[in-house]
């Protein structure tokens, strides 16, 4: 396992717009984590441990460092410090992305420009498969190669028994002004949590959320002289 997590790469700091976009399947990362020894630079300088002379040298690494970054593309990025993942790679499992995804590579672009931090996107063959293959399984250890994934969240339930997946618990409850998770449809919210040990774990990211209703044509009913139809046996009538 990696250590030192990139705010959970996608599901927090990436893809700040995933709540609000229309998609086909769902998002989540793993409590994998990364690891870098890239020293940090936003780091303030000790004003009151250092000599005059230095602390001038220290400033001015200090604002060259953090020139090379630009998070003032939106509220969400401008809340970052920049800079603050800069050496730290993310490997994203997506599947579809150019058709069913394609605002999450632009945001991975923004994010680099802010923080430093990069994420490689790999595109799965089969949704429902290859994300459990590199989680793990009760019969099988995952490889382990990526740190999230675009997973169909039906398929996730094991997983989140084994506790193989990160609970987003606190890092949505930091993030919840940007995130804006509360203004989220209840029952798409609640396909990402995972009831544990008396404790209702958000394991995933809701994409989106897809639903089947029926849908009555109230102006045929009426051209035929037909009631409205209240169970399924007048529905087939």
């Amino acid at each position: 396992m990696k250590a030192a997590t990139m705010k959970a790469a996608i599901a927090m700091a990436t893809l700040s717009t995933v709540m609000a976009t229309a998609a086909t399947t769902t998002i989540d990362s793993t409590h994998r984590t990364l690891q870098s020894n890239a020293p940090d630079s936003t780091t303030t300088c000790p004003t009151s441990l250092l000599d005059e002379s230095t602390v001038d040298a220290c400033l001015t690494w200090q604002k060259s460092e953090s020139s090379k970054y630009n998070c003032t593309a939106d509220s969400y990025l401008s809340s970052l410090t920049p800079g603050k993942y800069a050496g730290l790679t993310a490997n994203y499992l997506s599947f579809n992305t150019e058709q069913a995804f394609p605002h999450f590579p632009e945001r991975a672009e923004m994010l680099t420009r802010c923080t430093g931090g990069t994420i490689i996107f790999s595109e799965a063959s089969d949704i429902a498969v290859d994300p459990i293959t590199d989680i793990g399984s009760a019969d099988a250890v995952g490889a382990e190669i990526y740190d999230a994934y675009v997973m169909i969240y039906s398929f996730t339930r094991e997983a989140s028994s084994l506790g193989l997946l990160e609970t987003l618990n606190e890092r949505i409850r930091e993030n919840t002004v940007n995130l804006q998770y509360e203004d989220m449809f209840p029952k798409v919210r609640n396909m990402g949590e995972y009831r544990k040990d008396g404790k209702t774990n958000i394991d995933l990211l809701m994409a989106d959320g897809d639903f089947f209703t029926p849908v009555i044509r109230i102006d045929l009913l009426e051209r035929d002289g037909l009631p409205m139809p209240h169970t399924w046996d007048d529905l087939v009538e």
